[in-house]
């Protein structure tokens, strides 16, 4: 391990994640705060805290961990007291025949193995952890220990299970379902009604998993809790009915849309967590575009004006695309606002406001408020209607960059939605810079995937040789035994050259203009999945699953 300590603004310009423009932007800012210049940098999202153990990972040779993907063991917590990991800034991984695995934020600190050796009495293997997610997790993790909310949980049911009428908390029970949703990671809660039973079930890197099942008296005493914390009409159950609510849990605080629809064993509920703070912003290299797709990106996001578009179903990562298509921008030079429903992430470079349609303030009203704000960028959540495609492609024709998302299957479908919401063939051909398609795929675990032959449905489908070697899921602790740890894009980019310009000026068939896509390099999504599957960083089922 290398452990000469360089300055984090030596650091961090050898790795190529800052300019020198940017360290004298913060060191202006730090002047007036008081902060640590590392601290700056990240407030003001110029680097994450991602980037920063990246970049000590590779100047240490310490590997990195994606520490929200992993499930520390709880007996490796139990060996490093509380105390311990939130002086040294210590993440306990797991027990293993060598010793302890240890997340750390600093390999350069000597002490760290001594202190870790002193606690457990175990050699160390170090793995560089963000700090942000290191201070999180620990408070999570030990939280856990002292209040284990599976067991409570478990507890309730075996209580109402029990046939002596005995009834439980409904607030606490509501508490400790979305404390085990945080915990777990999961971004939709369902609460689900049968014949006989309530069950609830989360969604975890995009699939549902059966958590907790509950007696069926229960069901409507729970939906009738959660619809009063969400501001919902208790007496009204055969309506469709959306509300919202806020959860804390050690500092954090989530913003829940609630929805419920009447189903034939009663309502079902779904409740959808969205951090108040944001998620930790990305840049596109770390999202998982190919290579000649990744160059194609950052061309269309640093054009000076033109629309360009990020597809895909609810959940497929477009705002992640976006905000880290955000950080390709010069913030300091430029000015970009943006409107969003809700702000998911946190980016004080730039201006954000939120979507208040009571107050008359949509997407379409921001933009005509956004051009009188000598904008540079314009980022807008959705183009849902006719009047928002039409403000965003004259603010696209008039010399601004527009960035926003769309709901289409496909890049080439997006041409057709767009002619549907009244954008005509011309203005579309003089407006449109590119489209972005993405989903996500679960990323197979590389500590326990398994080595496998493509069988002939899977090559045909992947278009991939009989002889291809593939992966599949295995099970152990690093992925709490789901084979999968983590996910990535699988994408199509769509990039427009004066032929297809002049093809879609002209109103040609989308089958034309894909077609001379096609003759120029584009690469669908299966074929980017497929590329995923050859060389082991997903696996035919999971390619399967998202695509079909």
């Amino acid at each position: 391990m290398n452990t000469t300590k360089k300055p984090i603004g030596v650091l961090l310009k050898e790795q190529g994640l800052v300019t020198e423009q940017q360290i004298q932007f913060a060191l202006a800012e730090q002047r007036a705060t008081g902060e640590k210049l590392g601290e700056c940098l990240t407030r003001l999202g110029i680097i994450t805290d991602s980037e920063l153990a990246m970049a000590l990972s590779q100047q240490t040779g310490v590997p990195f961990i994606d520490v929200r993907s992993f499930t520390p063991d709880k007996e490796a917590l139990r060996r490093i007291p509380a105390h311990v990991a939130r002086s040294q800034r210590l993440l306990p991984l797991r027990l293993s025949d060598q010793g302890i695995e240890v997340a750390t934020v600093d390999p350069y600190d000597p002490n760290v193995t001594q202190v870790i050796l002193r606690a457990t009495g175990l050699k160390a293997k170090l793995f560089v952890a963000p700090e942000g997610e290191i201070r999180k997790l620990v408070e999570r993790y030990y939280y856990l220990i002292e209040h284990p909310v599976d067991d409570e949980i478990t507890k309730a049911i075996k209580q109402l299970t029990s046939g002596a009428g005995i009834d439980v908390d409904l607030s606490r029970l509501t508490e400790l379902i979305l404390t085990s949703a945080v915990i777990q990671r999961a971004t939709d809660v369902h609460v689900t009604p049968s014949d006989k039973s309530c069950r609830i079930m989360f969604r975890i890197d995009g699939v549902l998993e059966p958590r907790y099942v509950f007696p069926s008296r229960v069901h409507t005493k729970l939906i009738t809790n959660l619809k009063v914390k969400a501001g919902m009409d208790i007496s009204e159950q055969r309506k469709p009915q959306d509300g919202r609510m806020s959860f804390e849990f050690l500092g954090d605080i989530f913003d829940v849309r609630v929805s419920t629809v009447k189903t034939n064993f009663g309502e079902n509920m779904v409740l959808r967590l969205l951090p108040s703070k944001g998620e930790a912003l990305l840049n596109l290299e770390q999202l998982g575009f190919g290579q000649e797709q990744l160059g194609l990106v950052h061309e269309l996001f640093s054009r000076p004006y033109g629309i360009v578009l990020i597809t895909g179903p609810t959940g497929s990562g477009k705002t992640t695309t976006l905000y880290a298509a955000l950080r390709d921008q010069n913030s300091i030079e430029k000015n970009i606002v943006t409107v969003e429903d809700p702000i998911e992430y946190q980016f004080l470079m730039i201006r954000q406001t939120q979507v208040n349609e009571k107050a008359g303030y949509n997407f379409a009203s921001a933009i005509r408020t956004f051009l009188r704000q000598d904008p540079d960028v314009i980022l807008v959540g959705e183009i849902r209607d006719r009047e928002t495609a039409s403000l965003a492609t004259r603010a696209a024709i008039t010399g601004h960059l527009v960035l926003s998302t769309l709901h289409t299957n496909s890049a080439i479908g997006a041409l057709a939605r767009l002619k549907d919401l009244g954008i005509s063939p011309y203005l579309l051909s003089t407006s449109l810079s590119g489209i972005v398609a993405q989903r996500l795929v679960r990323k197979l675990c590389p500590y326990c995937k398994e080595a496998s032959t493509i069988t002939k449905e899977e090559a045909e489908s992947l278009g991939l040789p009989l002889e291809t070697q593939v992966y599949r899921a295995g099970s152990c602790s690093w992925c709490r035994n789901t084979g999968y740890m983590g996910r990535t894009v699988v994408s199509e980019v769509l990039g427009f050259s004066e032929t297809s310009l002049k093809l879609i000026a002209r109103d040609e068939p989308l089958s034309e203009i894909l077609a001379q896509a096609k003759s120029e390099g584009f690469m669908s999504i299966r074929e980017h999945a497929a590329q995923k599957v050859s060389e082991g960083i997903t696996s035919p089922e999971e390619v399967r699953r998202v695509l079909g």
